[in-house]
């Protein structure tokens, strides 16, 4: 990384951190930040492409620390092939959503899958944290 008077300080976390998504109105919620991963991955419930009044949305319904199922009405959305951990391809939608860690509110591309069996409901991609963040993985919650 070049060195710079310019260049602004990165802020520093942890390999986990609690991020808010205020427009999925789901607050105090774990992640895991994984920048071996490309694109932020959240949690969902359910998801289908519904029409309403002749305009196509993305209705996808999130339940993030089962505080109870929020659905929401994505206008903007597009499908996208992923490649998981295990070589396994799996088709997803991608959302665009603010993500606020501390502070710092992003406005990021994430992609949204069933994660019900894993620990953490949200991984946080490099896209999301680049330029911003400085990950220190001998911190949890820093």
């Amino acid at each position: 990384m070049k060195s710079s008077a310019k260049a602004k300080k990165l802020i520093q976390i942890g390999r986990h951190v609690i991020i808010d998504l205020p427009e999925l109105n789901s607050f105090n919620v774990e992640a895991k930040v994984d920048t071996g991963a490309f694109r932020t991955v959240i949690h969902c419930n359910a998801w289908k492409e519904v029409t309403i009044d002749g305009e196509n949305f993305l209705q996808a319904t999130f339940d993030l620390n089962n505080e109870g199922p929020k659905t929401i009405l994505f206008r903007d959305y597009f499908q996208k092939e992923f490649k998981s951990s295990f070589g396994e391809r799996e088709k997803r939608y991608c959302v665009k959503t603010t993500i606020r860690i501390g502070k710092k509110k992003i406005r990021s591309s994430v992609s949204i899958t069933d994660r019900s069996d894993m620990r953490f409901q949200v991984l946080l991609g490099r896209k999301t944290l680049l330029r911003k963040f400085l990950v220190d993985v001998s911190q949890k919650f820093a």
